[in-house]
C-alpha cells in the first residue's frame, strides 16, 4: 500500500523521531501502558481468585484485544474512504504530488523498514465543507494520508500551496512518529476513563506540528486557514491575529477547553507555530 522509489529514497534528514516528539507525549504514553498493565493484573487476579469484576476493570482487559480489533477495522476505514476517493499520483494533480513527495523523500520514507519502507498513499476526498486530513493505517507496516478537498482548494483555488505543504508534512509526522500504530489502541480505555485520551492526542498533535515546523518552517503559519476558512486565509493579518491572542485572557476557561480537546485549541497551536520563525521548530507548545 505504498509507493517506493529506490534508487532516489533519501535517508531521513533533520531531527530523530526521539527529538520531534513533543515533551508530553512519551510521559502520557508511559502511563497508559502502566496503569493499563496494573489494571489488567488486578482484574486478573480477582478473576482467579473468583472475585466479582468491577465493568471499567473489564472494559480495560476488553481494550488488551483493541488491536486486533483495530487490525479489521482499519482495512474497512481505508477501504470505505478511499474508494470514494481520488489517489494523489504523478499523473493525478501532479503539482500537489511532487511537493508531496519532496516532503516524503526528506523524512527518509522510501528508505528504510517497517512505515518507512515506502512512500505512503496519498488520497482527496470530499470534504463537503470540512478542512480536514489525517493519517492512518492500512496494513501492519504501511499508512496513508487522506486530505480533504476544501484544503486541497487551497492551493488549486487559491494558488498556495504552502498550507498543503505544512499540512501533508504534519500527516506524513504522525506517521513517522508512530501515531498510527495499532498498539497503541491497547491504552486507550485506561485514558477514556481518566478523561486523559485528548491530552495524549494534543501531545501528538504538537509533535506532528513540531515535524512539518522542521520540513516546512516557512509555511507554519499558514495553518491560520484552519481557523479563517479557505476563503479568507490570505486576507488574515496574522501578527494582528496573534496580538488578538496575547491579549485574550489565559484563564481557566481557555484552559478547560484546552484541556478537553484532542487538539490544542487555535489560540494555543497558532501561538505554537508563530514562534518558529524566530526559534526555530523545537517549539514547545502548551499543554494546559
Amino acid at each position: 500500500m505504498a509507493l517506493t522509489d529506490p534508487s532516489t529514497a533519501l535517508r531521513p534528514t533533520g531531527p530523530t523521531v526521539s527529538e520531534l516528539r513533543h515533551r508530553a507525549e512519551m510521559p502520557m504514553l508511559v502511563v497508559g501502558i502502566e496503569l493499563t498493565a496494573i489494571v489488567v493484573t488486578g482484574a486478573l487476579v480477582f478473576i482467579l481468585v473468583g472475585l466479582p469484576l468491577d465493568e471499567w476493570a473489564f472494559g480495560v482487559l476488553i481494550g488488551l484485544f483493541a488491536p486486533v480489533a483495530s487490525f479489521i477495522y482499519i482495512r474497512y476505514l481505508y477501504w470505505s474512504k478511499i474508494s470514494n476517493g481520488v489517489e494523489v499520483t504523478d499523473e493525478q494533480f501532479p503539482e500537489l504530488y511532487a511537493v508531496y513527495r519532496e516532503l516524503a523523500l526528506e523524512m527518509g520514507f522510501g528508505a528504510g523498514t517497517g512505515r518507512m519502507s515506502g512512500i505512503p498513499q496519498i488520497y482527496v476526498i470530499n470534504g463537503n465543507g470540512t478542512m480536514n486530513a489525517y493519517a492512518a493505517k492500512c496494513q501492519l507496516q504501511r499508512g496513508y494520508v487522506v486530505v480533504y478537498s476544501d484544503l486541497v482548494d487551497l492551493a488549486y483555488v487559491h494558488g498556495d500551496f504552502g498550507a498543503l505543504r505544512f499540512i501533508m508534512g504534519h500527516e506524513l509526522g504522525h506517521i513517522r512518529c508512530g501515531h498510527v500504530n495499532l498498539w497503541r489502541s491497547g491504552i486507550q480505555p485506561i485514558l477514556v476513563l481518566l478523561r486523559l485520551s485528548p491530552t495524549l492526542s494534543r501531545a501528538q498533535e504538537y509533535t506532528a506540528d513540531r515535524t512539518a515546523s522542521y520540513y516546512a518552517p516557512e509555511d507554519a503559519m499558514k495553518m491560520i486557514a484552519l481557523f479563517s476558512g479557505k476563503n479568507l486565509a490570505s486576507r488574515v493579518d496574522v501578527d494582528a491575529y496573534i496580538r488578538s491572542v496575547d491579549r485574550h485572557k489565559n484563564g481557566f476557561w481557555l484552559r478547560l477547553s484546552n484541556f478537553l480537546s484532542g487538539h490544542a485549541v487555535g489560540f494555543r497551536r497558532m501561538k505554537a507555530l508563530s514562534q518558529v520563525k524566530t526559534q526555530g521548530w523545537n517549539v514547545q507548545g502548551k499543554m494546559l
